[in-house]
């Protein structure tokens, strides 16, 4: 199995703390998406025509990592993991990543409001 990665799993001393395992990686590039921060403290990406994101494929990620990145990305409730075509070395293979929801990575905290094309933005006092 494959993950394309763009935020915190880039480092792979965290990737090893999750899972206790190393991946081969290549670096990957997803297109038709767009990268954006939230309040949170986390990059996330939603789908936007147009868009590159840089990140990393990790190769042979097993049952138990993904299971264990699920976990710390929260899957279902801040990011869904999805399949997608990832560029490689200029050729196309397909990997899960995932992809932020916007209202509970903006919104949960009562922090921000954003929408799929715009970053979150602070709500100014009322």
């Amino acid at each position: 199995m494959q993950l394309f990665v763009y935020g915190s799993l880039i480092d792979d001393a965290r990737v090893a703390a999750l899972t206790g395992e190393r991946f081969r990686r290549a670096p990957g590039l997803l297109r038709g998406y767009r990268k954006l921060p939230s309040p949170l403290g986390y990059p996330y990406i939603v789908v936007h025509p147009g868009g590159v994101v840089d990140g990393a494929v990790l190769h042979g990620v097993t049952p138990a990592a993904l299971q264990a990145f699920d976990r710390y990305e929260e899957e279902g409730r801040l990011y869904r993991r999805v399949e997608v075509e990832v560029e490689i070395d200029g050729h196309r293979e397909r990997a899960f990543t995932y992809v932020g929801i916007p209202a509970a990575l903006c919104g949960s905290s009562g922090a921000g409001d954003c929408d799929q094309s715009r970053s979150c933005r602070a709500k100014r006092p009322e």
